[in-house]
């Protein structure tokens, strides 16, 4: 019998793997492909490994017995990687699976993606870049736990989804942004705006997706969502919405309170599309006010702008910035401010260097935004 879904060999690191991870492991793979071949590495007779039998036996994965016979050397890794290019010269597989956290099989991650296969990663957080890298995705397990319970009124705490309705556009309500120079003795923030920004995912995600709109949009700032997810995971294979607490990709874009989503037909079907949020009702700052207050969505669309200009460099010319953000439709009378150099200081978002003309921009680390 022919099947749709493509083959995985699961091939599994006893001695970079928690037991506990195991089922969410197998359960995630499912999503992405058939599994043929579970096989797991590790010397199964000392005392760290003795607890696997039972699981082992649950989720029918063969276990490949390797003795250590010399102190300070892995024998289970080697073995691993031999038959890995065994199965892989098989020609059986569309993909590999390697359950490991250990930077000595970034070697072999690569050597199977240049046969063209895909190769998924799975281990924890602590795992080299290297490896991670090496991978088309790399799934971090602590993502893989089981979701949160539901709260007691009934809802599950995660962001409304946008009702499929064709050429209806979304746009997330957004709480005002504070002014770029708080006063000595600031006011205290309302506790539904303060719970509203504490929920939202950090700046590092909002980067992410600015900087994949930008690579991916159409003459009209139109991007769809399944192109910027692909062009994120080809950037970063460790990208998942889960670890920013959402449970899909568009949960995400909606979380952020930066772009407006439309739903609407593409090719023989229907796709959501998203851009840059227009701004509503802009605050106007006071004739003496010596800082201005810059709206959340047009902030978002400067970042956007700005990411589109970087240059290699990894700074953006104050010049190029305005070509992008007129792309996205947006003007400088919007932000209330008289230039563009005054609206990106005012975002508070953004580092400068030079002067004049030739200013230059670039986003500021999250953690120096004070946001």
């Amino acid at each position: 019998m022919k099947h749709d879904l493509p083959s995985f060999a699961v091939l599994i690191d006893a001695d970079n793997v928690r037991l506990d991870t195991i089922s969410p492991i197998l359960e995630e793979i499912t999503r992405h492909g058939r599994v043929t071949v579970r096989r797991i590495y590790g010397d199964f007779t000392s005392q760290n490994l003795a607890a696997w039998k039972v699981k082992l036996a649950e989720h029918a994965i063969h276990p490949i017995q390797q003795y250590r016979n010399t102190v300070g050397k892995n024998a289970s890794d080697s073995a691993l990687i031999i038959d890995a290019m065994d199965l892989l010269h098989s020609r059986r597989f569309e993909g590999f699976c390697l359950v490991s956290s250990d930077s000595d099989f970034t070697r072999l991650a690569t050597r199977i993606r240049e046969d063209g296969l895909v190769v998924f990663g799975f281990g924890e957080k602590k795992a080299p870049k290297a490896f991670v890298n090496a991978c088309d995705r790399y799934i971090y397990v602590e993502n893989l736990q089981d979701p949160a319970p539901p709260e007691p009124d009934g809802t599950t705490g995660r962001p409304p989804v946008v009702r499929p309705e064709d050429t209806t556009t979304a746009t997330v309500a957004e709480p005002p942004i504070a002014a770029v120079e708080p006063s000595t003795a600031p006011a205290s923030k309302p506790t539904d705006e303060v719970s509203a920004s504490a929920s939202r995912p950090p700046a590092s995600a909002r980067t992410l997706l600015l900087r994949a709109h930008a690579n991916v949009a159409d003459d009209q700032s139109w991007a769809m969502l399944g192109s910027m997810s692909t062009y994120i995971h080809a950037n970063h294979p460790d990208f998942d919405p889960r670890t920013y607490g959402c449970a899909k990709f568009i949960d995400l874009v909606q979380k952020t309170a930066a772009f407006e989503l439309v739903h609407r037909p593409y090719k023989n079907g229907h796709s959501y599309f998203c851009r840059p949020a227009k701004a509503k009702g802009l605050q106007q700052p006071s004739a003496g006010s010596a800082t201005k207050s810059i709206e959340r969505a047009y902030r978002a669309a400067l970042e956007s702008a700005v990411v589109a200009a970087t240059a290699e460099s990894g700074w953006a010319p104050v010049g190029m910035i305005g070509q992008k953000l007129k792309s996205l439709g947006r003007t400088v009378k919007e932000s209330g401010c008289k230039t563009l150099t005054e609206a990106l200081k005012a975002a508070g978002s953004f580092e400068m260097k030079g002067s004049g003309a030739a200013r230059y921009f670039r986003i500021k680390p999250h953690e120096t935004r004070g946001e």
